[in-house]
């Protein structure tokens, strides 16, 4: 397997997320750093530049710059035909006339470009597509919440079974308040059976209560967003349906995977502009895509 070559232009969060994630992956390898100073960042044992014609042998650019000079970077790149993937946070009417200009430049050079690939848009982005593929007529809530409104609750935490737990409420589309409690099971622990002591426990009767077992407390109350998505059928359409997604995660990190993912579709792409919806979800996966087929599928 022919690794992907990754440059990373800006060393701030994003960038550095970023750098962190390439090498972390087995298909691609971090060609350098792109940043004002040039000066080489003590981890990173990668050349590091002041402009990305002092690289050598570079497949594609990540753009880890503010939002404001993502297009500026990008043509520079685009004119030197290295491809790119930016996740600038624009939305709507916004995002298309990005992507429209991103597009024309790209075209023109004879190279492709991934716009939006980050973590919104971006990976909610696929998951609110998603939903409303399997629910064509409905609406969609997103709530965005931040780690901090988690607390521990010595409640949960005096289950058989669980070793340490956190809660937090929140609004459902309806407007009724839910309870969500997060707990990380003793090893010997049924799931199933935590759920059901928990919920009908007198204490949680109050309010409707989720379960969520997950690996480490500790991890969780690390990561820095939240986000609650739901996908509601309308009213009177057949089967009811619903979906919930309901994570929490490093906001940058997420990103930072997104664009790599990104990155490692390049190869089979035509030059011109290309948001995640215009790929198919397997190219994602690069050439390790028969393998994610086998094992997902």
């Amino acid at each position: 397997m022919k690794k992907l070559r990754l440059a990373i232009i800006g060393l701030g969060n994003l960038g550095r997320k970023c750098a962190e994630a390439i090498i972390a992956d087995p298909a691609t390898v971090l060609a350098g750093i792109v940043r004002r100073s040039g000066s080489p960042a003590s981890w990173l044992k990668v050349p590091a530049v002041t402009h990305i014609s002092e690289l050598k042998e570079v497949d594609a650019a990540l753009i880890c710059v503010p939002p404001d000079a993502v297009m500026g970077v990008a043509k520079d790149l685009l004119q030197r035909r290295i491809p790119v993937v930016e996740c600038a946070r624009l939305h709507g009417e916004a995002f298309l006339r990005h992507k429209s200009e991103i597009h024309r430049v790209a075209h023109l050079h004879r190279v492709p470009a991934i716009v939006g690939a980050g973590c919104d848009p971006g990976a909610l982005s696929l998951f609110r597509s998603h939903f409303a593929l399997l629910v064509p007529h409905g609406h969609t809530e997103t709530s965005l919440h931040t780690g901090p409104s988690l607390h521990h609750t010595l409640a949960a935490e005096g289950f058989k079974g669980v070793r340490k737990a956190l809660a937090t409420e929140l609004k459902s589309v309806e407007g009724t308040i839910q309870r969500y409690v997060y707990v990380e099971l003793e090893p010997s622990a049924d799931a199933a059976e935590v759920e059901y002591a928990i919920i009908h426990d007198p204490l949680f009767l109050d309010e409707q209560t989720l379960v969520f077992p997950v690996p480490s407390i500790a991890a969780l109350e690390e990561t820095n967003r939240g986000v609650l998505l739901e996908r509601h059928a309308a009213p009177g359409e057949p089967g009811h349906f619903s979906f919930l997604l309901e994570a929490r995660f490093d906001e940058v990190g997420l990103a930072a995977r997104m664009m790599i993912a990104a990155a490692r579709s390049l190869p089979s792409l035509q030059a011109g502009a290309y948001s995640l919806l215009d790929l198919p979800p397997g190219a994602l996966w690069g050439e390790q895509r028969t393998a994610t087929e086998k094992e997902w599928m």
